[in-house]
């Protein structure tokens, strides 16, 4: 069910032409994955390897619009930490001035280096 509101929500940013491909800078990215990492709780027992892909648009700061994506078929845990890091991203808010549109992957890398600071 999760996993169907998010491919909603992935069809609709399509259609809405939020998700065309436009650089980002790293800078961005690393800011916006470090103030999000401050607000991410995800559920216990994360697997050695995932990655949950986030599409940013911001505008002024706010998160406009979040868009979570899989390169394959999500796991169980995938799906239920999705709307977990949405949310931190957007409780997490403001980011600045920046108005611009970032990708990030969640993985235990960034997580680790996360719980690390």
């Amino acid at each position: 069910m999760i996993f169907a509101k998010l491919t909603s929500l992935t069809a609709v940013l399509l259609a809405l032409g939020t998700t065309g491909a436009f650089a980002s800078s790293q800078d961005t990215v690393d800011l916006v994955s470090r103030q999000m990492m401050k607000c991410l709780k995800i559920p216990a027992d994360a697997p050695e390897a995932y990655s949950v892909n986030a599409v940013v648009v911001l505008k002024n700061g706010s998160a406009d619009a979040v868009s979570i994506n899989f390169r394959q078929m999500p796991s169980p845990w995938e799906q239920v930490a999705a709307p977990m890091i949405a949310d931190a991203i957007t409780r997490c808010e403001p980011y600045g001035s920046i108005s611009e549109r970032i990708e990030l992957s969640v993985t235990p890398e960034l997580v680790n280096a996360g719980a690390g600071r």
